[in-house]
């Protein structure tokens, strides 16, 4: 559930683009997509039946904020950019930035199970931190 406080923090960051959506504008559009409640904060990545739509609203999220690569894979590089413009505190900040170099993720079957599989390894280890 960090993660995507982190992720909804990192809303106002735009990737290198004038043109990019606002993190709330994509979070809004994709839940609205996806038919699942805008609070994302309440995610349960640990709940073995996290729901696909869920998932879907995730990968929304992430592909609009730009952080997939062409071939589906996550692009750790501007992931790891929006962690470093976003978290204002730098202990949280370099808890992050290492999980993502844990979470190398292979391309799942669809960009969903990747952003899940994705989110769900940083939460995981970030959380291993605390």
């Amino acid at each position: 559930m960090l993660y995507i406080q982190l992720l909804l923090a990192a809303g106002v960051l735009s990737v290198h683009s004038v043109l990019s959506i606002s993190f709330k504008e994509a979070t809004e559009a994709c839940t609205k997509i996806h038919g699942i409640d805008a609070n994302m904060e309440k995610m349960d990545f640990k709940d073995p039946d996290f729901p696909q739509q869920k998932k879907c609203a995730v990968a929304c999220i992430l592909d609009k904020k730009d952080v997939f690569k062409d071939d589906g894979s996550i692009d750790i590089k501007k992931d790891k950019k929006l962690l470093e413009e976003a978290l204002q505190d730098e202990e949280l900040r370099e808890k992050y930035l290492k999980a993502v170099d844990e979470c190398d993720i292979p391309v799942k079957k669809n960009k969903c199970e990747t952003a899940y599989e994705f989110v769900k390894c940083k939460e995981t280890n970030v959380r291993k931190m605390i």
